[in-house]
């Protein structure tokens, strides 16, 4: 890690600041209570209700505005107010979260600075933060993973940390973590029926019933149905998702929560279409002439799906042992099950080739070596052979099933002095997974698009080649502490985290080798320490410059770690240094950041599992080491009390250490969303909303992770991407009415009809969906 940035940015970061300083004083704006003040109202069906002071590991349910909240209590467990964390924090609320709509969780997410789409847009939760793709979801401070995305429907809130959270993420990307807030019983009674028909992956239902039961008990209630069709041809997506939830008021500083979560989610497989293999490293983007948008070559859904079926228990318990003590405990046990059946098309002439020179590829033309003396190569480039018509069409089936158990304890004792106020936070964490997994090729009658008709009969399975197990138990223990000084205006934190593991993985039809013997699993282990610390200044209540240092240590398994020539961990350290300003009254919350990240052992898809065919045993992933740095900027909350916006801007650079671009991930992005509400008058309760997202152009596949072959020792030659996705700007658009209890809002995605696409390989791209519209009624009740 460099760390030679850190002066001459905070200089610039503190002439920022000065140039803010007279705007600042301009907002009579009074401060903010600290955090551990808070207090809440729990509402009792009873002439008084009890007021209790809320637990530290609790954010309070009060907002400035309507995008702006003050609060996260992901980064480090305890809640925290937003100006004085040596990080970048982004909380979306619940109103913004219904406000952008869409068909998934993450949808969200892309507004928020250094966040971008990945490459699976229907499944696996995917995103790329700060260019590291990030796929599963955490929930309320645990990870999981199906090949689904997630249902919004039971969540309340989203918490954005930039960078590794040895706390939050032990073991997540480096580049950060987006923790999913679900929702929780209330004691006051509410709740909502929706519907939404649409275009496309759009229809679906769902309700949300909450309320007390007696004095001491609340319940939550949320479930849902999906059954929608897609853009391209008899493609779906189907989800069933039921989640109860109660919770136990033991006592005014006593609370216990417990949440089920079923949740049944299935969607096609796309298969895509294929990329002109004319198509080059330095030329335009085009897909195959002649092959349509929409088709799609796929079987029917018994055959090509991605599909994720879960069951999960939730327990949350905090305490408020004495004013300054107070204790969390939670734990989650689930089971998950992912089955996958795909399949991929591709053309049985390649088209093109590498540049045995340059490390491009140049469509058309097909570099052959003529010579047969390894020492003296003779690279001559010929025109690519005509096309062939017949398209082969392999895929791979896949079943893993995974059973999950965490559990969480949390210490917080907090001395509140005239002078200072100390936050120490003392944890253990438990995490146990275990998993089944499985795979086989499979095939479909070769075909040509002219004239395609989708199979009838089921596909012809080849016999099982991977039957894998495996099972990893980690232990944490963390220590850390938050001093706040001179009223605030100087803030210091630091901790430590460690991190120890023990598993073991294996295929049981693997052959013997030399070293091995048929069917082997291989124990591994390991322990790390990881640190953090960060200082936040205040020249004036409402600016913060802020410097953070954090890490987080991955552990990594099987043959080669147990061998030796693989690391039993892939380190992530990151320093951030930015600057925070709250205007207008708290309502809005404008910051600047910029940041370097360092990761080693970092592993990539490997797109020769994509090849038509399959290798009959799919191939490890890449693994590179990466630096990453950018600058990102955001903007959220309400500039009045009726417009309300989130901006952002990211300027991310993620490369190899040979500098190439990886697969998927755009260098820059921007994003906006406005949104205005009547609140008097004869338009009361009408409001519109309108956003846009902005992604440069994004590599198309992640090339060998070697040299050209004609480099030399003094001139490497690094392969590049062998196409490039072309920019994108995607806008979505909605109206709404409240009157009463009744809700309607009409929604248009894609408003410009612009086209954009996902990569799946350097053959192969998934195909986003044309202009489309939706409509929503809701009864509140």
């Amino acid at each position: 890690m460099k760390l030679s940035f850190c002066s001459s940015r905070l200089l610039a970061l503190a002439a920022a600041s000065a140039a803010a300083v007279p705007f600042t004083l301009a907002q009579s704006v009074p401060d903010s209570p600290p955090a551990d003040a808070v207090e809440i109202s729990v509402a009792r069906p009873r002439a008084e209700a009890d007021t209790v002071t809320l637990s530290p590991f609790e954010v309070s349910v009060n907002q400035p505005a309507r995008y702006q909240a003050d609060e996260a209590a992901s980064g480090g467990r305890i809640r925290t107010q937003v100006m004085d964390t040596p990080s970048t924090v982004t909380v979306l609320t619940n109103e913004f979260l219904e406000d952008v709509g869409g068909n998934r969780i993450i949808d969200a997410a892309l507004y928020v600075a250094g966040v971008s789409e990945a490459t699976f847009p229907n499944g696996l939760d995917a995103v790329n933060i700060r260019g590291f793709q990030s796929t599963g979801r955490r929930i309320d401070g645990f990870s999981t993973f199906a090949q689904a995305n997630f249902d919004p429907a039971v969540v309340e809130r989203m918490e954005i940390i930039m960078g590794p959270d040895a706390l939050l993420s032990p073991t997540g990307v480096p580049g950060g973590t987006i923790n999913l807030v679900t929702k929780r019983p209330q004691f006051t009674s509410g709740g909502y029926l929706k519907l939404r028909v649409g275009q496309y992956d759009a229809n679906r239902i769902e309700t949300d019933l909450t309320g007390p039961i007696g004095e001491r008990f609340a319940y939550r209630v949320i479930a849902a149905v999906q059954d929608s069709e897609g853009y391209v041809n008899d493609t779906f997506t189907k989800s069933y998702l039921f989640s109860p939830s109660f919770t136990w008021q033991l006592a005014p500083q006593s609370q216990l929560t417990v949440r089920y979560e079923y949740y049944d989610a299935e969607t096609s497989n796309l298969e895509g279409i294929p990329v002109d293999p004319a198509v080059g490293t330095d030329s335009d983007f085009r897909t195959l002439p002649g092959v349509p948008r929409d088709f799609n070559s796929a079987p029917d859904d018994k055959y090509s799906f991605r599909r994720g079926l879960t069951h999960a228990l939730n327990f949350l318990f905090t305490s408020t042992v004495t004013d300054r003590l107070s204790v969390r405990l939670a734990g989650r046990i689930g089971e998950v099950d992912t089955p996958n059946s795909d399949f991929r098309w591709g053309l049985s002439t390649p088209g093109g080739s590498y540049n045995p020179f340059t490390g491009r590829w140049e469509g058309g033309t097909i570099w052959t070596n003529t010579s047969s003396d390894p020492a003296a190569p003779n690279w001559v480039s010929a025109p690519a052979p005509a096309l062939s018509d017949t398209i082969r069409h392999q895929g791979t089936y896949s079943g893993a099933r995974r059973r999950e158990r965490d559990l969480q304890n949390d210490w917080s004792y907090i001395v509140d002095a005239a002078f200072a106020k100390s936050t120490t936070l003392l944890g253990f964490a438990y995490s146990y997974g275990h998993q089944n997994s499985y795979n086989n090729t499979q095939r479909l009658p070769d075909f040509t698009v002219p004239g395609f008709e989708r199979p009838s009969g089921p596909p012809i399975s080849n016999p099982i080649t991977t039957d894998s197990r495996g099972a990893t138990t980690r232990y944490q223990a963390y220590l850390s502490e938050v001093l706040e000084l001179f009223n605030r205006r100087l803030v210091l934190s630091g901790g430590i985290s460690h991190v120890s593991f023990n598993g073991f993985s294996g295929n049981k039809l693997a052959a013997a080798t030399s070293t091995t013997v048929a069917g082997q699993a291989f124990p591994t282990s390991g322990s790390k320490a990881t640190y953090n610390y960060g200082i936040v200044l205040k020249p004036f209540s409402k600016l913060s410059v802020y410097y953070g240092h954090s890490e987080s240590a991955v552990p990594s398994g099987g043959r080669a770690v147990y061998e030796g020539t693989r690391p039993p961990f892939s380190t992530g350290k990151q320093d951030e240094v930015g600057l925070k300003v709250q205007l207008f009254e708290n309502r809005l919350l404008a910051s600047v950041a910029y940041y370097e990240i360092d990761q080693s052992a970092y592993s990539v898809f490997n797109p020769e599992n994509l090849r038509v065919p399959p290798p009959p045993v799919l191939l490890p992933d890449l693994v590179s080491s990466r630096e990453a740095s950018g600058w990102e900027f955001q903007v959220t909350g309400n500039i009045t009390p009726n417009l309300s916006v989130v901006a952002s801007y990211a300027d991310t650079r993620n490369r190899t250490p040979y500098g190439v671009v990886l697969r998927g991930s755009p260098e820059d992005s921007a994003a906006v969303f406005v949104r205005y509400g009547v609140t008097h008058g004869a338009l009361a309760g009408l409001s519109a909303g309108i956003g846009a997202n902005y992604s440069s152009k994004r590599a198309g596949d992640n090339p060998p992770n070697r040299f050209a072959v004609g480099s030399t020792p003094e001139n490497p030659i690094p392969y590049q991407p062998s196409f490039y996705l072309p920019a994108r700007t995607l806008t979505n658009a909605y109206v709404s009415y409240r009157r009463g209890s009744w809700d309607y809002r009409l929604e248009v995605t894609n408003l410009t009809d612009e086209d954009h696409y996902a990569s799946l390989s350097r053959s192969i791209v998934q195909v986003g969906a044309p202009r489309a519209f939706s409509a929503t009624v809701t009864y509140r009740f």
